[in-house]
């Protein structure tokens, strides 16, 4: 198992991420309707009130098929702009003709408030796990004389370990001494003289 610090970054890299695919899905996905204050408030552009409602199928690019950008025209009440350039459109196995280039369509308004949810559920869960590693780390209710006082703990802890470490090689060096020893005599008895 990784460390505190380790399991933090990657904690703080997730969040991040998370962060990033949550702006990339609302505004991928939201329906496009503008923003109007209410009726009742005296500081409200009365324009914005009589705004029509955004259509939920995209604009379409000027790279766009004819059919798509008099689809999209029809909608939004407006004469269809003529195309500039062909473009590459993929035909889906129900037979409707899609373009790559364009974004896709919206999700319903509970669809998205749902994903909402989820999305912002996922954050605070991350943001509870980074809280919890960080309650976490040593010394964190400690104060500085206190950490001191255990490293020095620690320290003396490590060289006794250490001296403990040294005997044990010393004794492997001396028990290898003897085997070698043994091992020639065995040689010596077997063969009769030392080669």
């Amino acid at each position: 198992m990784a460390d505190i610090l380790t399991q933090l970054q990657t904690c703080l890299d997730q969040l991040a991420t998370q962060f990033y695919a949550t702006l990339g899905y609302l505004t991928t996905y939201h329906d496009n309707t503008p923003a109007t204050p209410p009726a009742n408030e005296p500081t409200s552009a009365p324009a914005l009130a009589k705004m029509p409602r955004n259509s939920t199928a995209p604009p379409a690019p000027a790279s766009a098929p004819a059919a798509a950008v008099t689809a999209n025209a029809a909608t939004q009440g407006s004469p269809p702009p003529q195309p500039q350039q062909p473009s590459s459109t993929t035909t889906n196995p129900d037979g409707t003709v899609t373009d790559p280039t364009l974004p896709p369509e919206p999700d319903s308004p509970r669809t998205f408030a749902a994903r909402q949810r989820e999305l912002a559920r996922d954050l605070v869960i991350k943001e509870q796990q980074i809280e919890y590693l960080i309650s976490v780390l040593p010394g964190i209710d400690s104060s500085e004389a206190e950490q001191e006082g255990r490293i020095r703990e620690l320290e003396g802890e490590l060289r006794g370990v250490e001296r403990e470490r040294e005997e044990r090689v010393a004794e492997l060096r001396m028990l290898r001494g003897k085997l070698e020893g043994v091992l020639g005599a065995v040689q010596v008895g077997i063969y009769g003289e030392r080669a």
